[in-house]
């Protein structure tokens, strides 16, 4: 069974503008660290963008 976290929204300033990511912990028991996150779809200059991606996979894992 897997232990990963759900997707969630990371935001990151990158050149004076933020940046939203999605991603989630491969192990949610460990600590959070760029070894231990598994990122989807690259980066979104709008945080919307990125929260309808995490829902979107949040729900597929759901199905799953």
């Amino acid at each position: 069974m897997a232990n990963h976290s759900e997707w969630r929204v990371t935001a990151n300033p990158v050149a004076g503008k933020m940046l939203y990511g999605v991603y989630r912990l491969k192990d949610k028991d460990a600590v959070d660290h760029s070894g231990n996150r598994e990122t989807r779809g690259g980066y979104y200059e709008h945080r919307s963008e990125a929260e309808k991606l995490a829902a979107a996979l949040n729900e597929e894992e759901k199905k799953k």
